[in-house]
């Protein structure tokens, strides 16, 4: 054969042996039907008339049902269809059929009993028979994994959003009640919860007040709902490094559940701790749904931020909170600090017979004030540990003293004042009480709690094996003196006992607010929930 003018460079194609052209290629129905089962992809076809529903076995597969389920009526099609979608989808199939035009949608399947759902995507058509519609077929295929990949970009999409709106939040609020109950919605919309629970964990880390929140019933929030004991919930919060999510509380044997949170029917929730600088906890932040909820790795990944969120706004306002005060203390202090020493100063001369006496006295008073001074200036003007500030005061006997009570801070104002106070016990002890003898010794314990009238430092000063005291015809000075910073300064109460063993001291001493800026909702509003 001779080849075309001008294309004597062109060669044919070679083919192989027995090959059709590929334009010749038209694939029977078991090829067609083998290529969509490789593919997962199903055939269904409904016969309007005779109002039956046919499929390929992979179906079955693909949307997870069994034949045995199913009466080949499209009642019985429709019966799988998730109640959520069901009217989407039967309204798309009336569409189809009033107007004859193909759709295209995807639903899920009603899921078994615990399973995950299932999203199917479906396209259909009608055939005519005669200008009626005779039939509508179409194909299926499972779309789940990409369904669930769009959710997770859109859901983190939406908790960005909300970081990044409760973070600017964070830096202009300067009202952090304001602040708190707007992460409590805000985390309720963007994590579609039933309830949002911002939990503070009060000085003595054992109570935890409710102090903003979503969902929950009137009365809850402002009050204690749970205490953190060995085997409750807050405590399992508090001693972990990672958000707890639990997936059912009434199979729950990890720890006790609050009696609040059955009160309220919750099922599943998400908590992780509020952390501060120092290594103690702020508090608790926790989610809770009414229904079987699986909350993700971004779920608790998105509540950890948000509870850094609020740690770093409780800072910052503490922080202004301190430069406040130090600058208030500055002027108040410069002003009064050489009159509190001249008083100091006459006061011991008029109760020293000599100079000697005189001189050992002062030095050691004037030296607790610089003392406490110094503890809360090198902690940058904020509250220091009662047991650190004890540790201070009886420095040289601590090998005779024990110390017992949970972690306490002192706001920086009564530091100073307790600190006169515990000086003065101590000197009282090492001169005259127990730690004059070398077998007596010292035990010191204190609680806190919530009272009608706010938090309060219970401590008892207990003296063993010392000289039998008896209550003196006239107070000295120490005595009058801590009388005046503990029942006048602080509003607190003093009671001794005098024994054959030696003196005991019990005060009750009004804590300020410490850990969280801003003042607790009154009194009256917080009485102890059930726990």
């Amino acid at each position: 054969m001779d080849r075309p003018a001008g294309n004597s460079s062109t060669k044919e194609p070679e083919r192989i042996p027995g090959e059709e052209p590929a334009t010749a290629f038209f694939p029977d129905f078991a090829t067609v039907r083998a290529a969509l089962e490789a593919a997962q992809i199903g055939i269904w076809s409904w016969d309007l008339a005779a109002n039956a529903v046919t499929w390929s076995s992979n179906v079955e597969s693909i949307c997870g049902f069994s034949q045995a389920g199913f009466d080949g009526t499209f009642a019985s099609f429709e019966h799988h269809i998730h109640e959520e979608d069901k009217a989407r989808v039967l309204q798309a199939f009336d569409e189809t059929r009033r107007t004859g035009s193909p759709f295209r949608l995807r639903y899920r399947v009603a899921s078994r009993q615990g399973g995950d759902d299932i999203w199917i995507e479906a396209t259909g058509t009608l055939t005519f028979k005669d200008g009626a519609p005779a039939r509508m077929i179409g194909l299926c295929h499972d779309v789940t994994e990409p369904v669930r990949l769009q959710d997770e970009i859109r859901s983190r999409a939406r908790q960005q959003a909300a970081l990044a709106q409760l973070g600017e939040r964070a830096l202009i609020e300067t009202d952090i009640e304001r602040l708190l109950q707007d992460v409590a919605n805000t985390i309720a919309r963007t994590l579609s919860v039933d309830f949002v629970e911002v939990l503070e964990l009060l000085p003595g880390n054992t109570d935890l007040l409710l102090r903003a929140g979503f969902g929950w019933k009137e009365g809850c929030i402002g009050s204690i709902v749970t205490s953190r004991e060995n085997s409750n919930y807050a405590r399992h919060i508090l001693d972990s490094a990672a958000p707890i999510v639990v997936a059912d509380f009434a199979s729950e044997s990890r720890f006790a559940v609050p009696r609040y949170l059955q009160d309220h029917c919750c099922v599943s929730g998400m908590s992780t701790m509020i952390a501060g600088r120092d290594g103690r906890a702020y508090g608790i932040l926790g989610v809770c749904t009414n229904r079987a909820r699986t909350f993700s790795a971004q779920d608790s990944s998105f509540l950890a931020a948000i509870g850094n969120l609020i740690a770093g706004a409780i800072q910052r306002r503490q922080l202004d909170e301190r430069h406040e005060l130090m600058i208030r203390e500055l002027r108040h202090r410069s002003g009064n600090l050489f009159s509190q020493l001249l008083a100091l100063f006459s006061q011991t001369a008029k109760n020293s017979k000599t100079m000697a006496e005189l001189t050992s006295k002062y030095q050691a008073r004037v030296l607790a004030l610089a003392n406490a001074h110094r503890l809360i200036t090198e902690a940058g003007w904020k509250s220091t540990p009662l047991d650190e500030l004890l540790r201070v005061v009886l420095g040289p006997y601590l090998d005779r003293t024990t110390l017992n009570g949970p972690n306490v801070d002192v706001a920086p104002d009564p530091t100073f004042t307790l600190s006169a106070a515990l000086h003065e016990l101590a000197a009282n002890a090492i001169k005259h009480g127990s730690l004059s003898r070398s077998k007596g010794r010292l035990e010191v314990s204190w609680s806190a709690k919530r009272t009608e009238s706010g938090m309060t430092l219970t401590l008892d000063w207990v003296e063993r094996n010392g000289p039998p005291t008896r209550r003196p015809r006239r107070a000295g000075f120490g005595s009058r003196l801590i009388g005046l910073v503990i029942e006048r300064q602080m509003n607190g109460e003093v009671q001794r006992t005098y024994s054959q063993q030696g003196l005991s001291v019990h005060m009750i001493v009004p804590l300020t607010h410490e850990r969280w800026p801003t003042q607790l909702p009154p009194a009256g509003t917080l009485e102890p929930a059930a726990r």
